[in-house]
């Protein structure tokens, strides 16, 4: 497989953690702006998103974007009934649906991304989602797991294969009980919304925060790149384990300690690999894509956590503007020479591999 260009048409959070890292000296110097951004949170997309302008304090940029980022929720979210994406799942082997055309667009990238990386990234998921249903009892300890049984007879339902795109903005699923979810890739395309709503309306230093999806704008000022911190898999919550020196970039990652259950000691994260059915069990505790455009780094965050480092670093060589950074179970931050020229690794724990490929 050889993928060129933007992935224009090779184009999923689970669920990634990254925060803007601030010196212990306070944001005023790490900035060096004048005064405190323009914020807006709002509850979102089963997030909070964040929005921080930096030079064009306006409001009403401000209802714009989260207009556009509540417009995206009502199309594509799988658990609102009079979402495009549910009507989709409703009428799955009994007729195709006619959808919103940013909804079809997502949709075709979904799928060009689930035929990019042999199906490691299925936009059809939804039935394990579903069976699992990780978000619902995250960090309890489950009374139990789906059964084998179980497990083949939703993932037998996800086949990305199956999903038809038809001409004049119609969606089809082929058979009764498939269902489509865009949780892993609809907070990227909602994130590069923002931007590009941002930059229209003239803004030109900005953080977008979509429960963990940043996009970078611009810089922080006097041509220095934002400090993004990359949260340590290891550690508490909100530690970091290293910094990325970034501008005009997305930095999205996945990884298996987020969201969780525990079950007799063991740990069953959301992150599902459709070829097993089950919670991906591999070398990777983390992974982060930085990327042009945060669609990219949404599917490609996720279906590189399951694929491994190995395949997954075949797939990033034959990329142009995307860079990985791979944290392994044994404390190993494997990063390509082009991301490692603008990372620090600030944690005394891990250790610093180039990746070869």
């Amino acid at each position: 497989m050889r993928l060129r260009g933007p992935l224009v048409s090779a184009t999923l959070s689970a669920t990634l953690i990254i925060t803007m890292l601030f010196a212990a000296v306070g944001c005023q110097e790490i900035y060096e702006i004048d005064e405190e951004p323009l914020t807006r949170t709002e509850f979102l997309m089963d997030t909070v998103i964040k929005l921080n302008i930096y030079d064009r304090k306006d409001e009403g940029i401000m209802d714009k974007a989260v207009d556009r980022l509540k417009e995206i929720e009502e199309g594509m979210s799988a658990t609102i009934p009079t979402s495009d994406v549910n009507l989709i799942n409703e009428n799955a082997g009994i007729k195709p649906v006619k959808v919103r055309e940013d909804v079809y667009q997502v949709i075709q990238e979904a799928k060009n991304f689930a035929i990019a990386t042999d199906g490691a990234y299925d936009p059809t998921i939804g039935p394990l989602v579903e069976l699992w249903d990780i978000a619902s009892k995250n960090r309890e300890e489950a009374d139990s797991i789906p059964t084998d049984e179980e497990i083949q007879k939703a993932k037998d339902l996800v086949d990305y294969n199956d999903l038809e795109l038809r001409d004049g903005g119609y969606v089809y699923l082929k058979r009764p009980g498939m269902k489509i979810d865009l949780g892993g890739i609809a907070k990227g395309y909602a994130a590069d919304e923002v931007k590009d709503i941002f930059v229209e309306e003239g803004v030109k230093s900005a953080i977008i925060d979509l429960g963990g999806d940043i996009y970078a704008l611009g810089n922080k000022g006097k041509g220095r790149p934002w400090r993004i911190g990359i949260e340590d898999p290891f550690e508490k919550a909100g530690s970091y384990l290293g910094v990325s020196n970034v501008e005009n970039k997305s930095i999205v990652t996945s990884g298996d300690y987020k969201r969780f259950f525990i079950y007799k000691g063991n740990k069953y994260h959301h992150i599902i690999d459709p070829s097993t059915g089950y919670p991906t069990d591999n070398e990777i505790s983390s992974i982060s894509i930085i990327s042009d455009r945060s669609i990219d780094g949404d599917a490609l965050a996720t279906a590189l956590f399951i694929l491994g480092v190995d395949k997954g670093s075949e797939i990033i060589s034959d990329l142009e503007d995307v860079e990985a950074i791979f944290i392994t179970k044994k404390g190993e931050v494997i990063i390509d020479e082009k991301a490692m020229k603008k990372f620090s690794l600030e944690s005394d724990k891990l250790k610093l591999v180039k990746n070869s490929r």
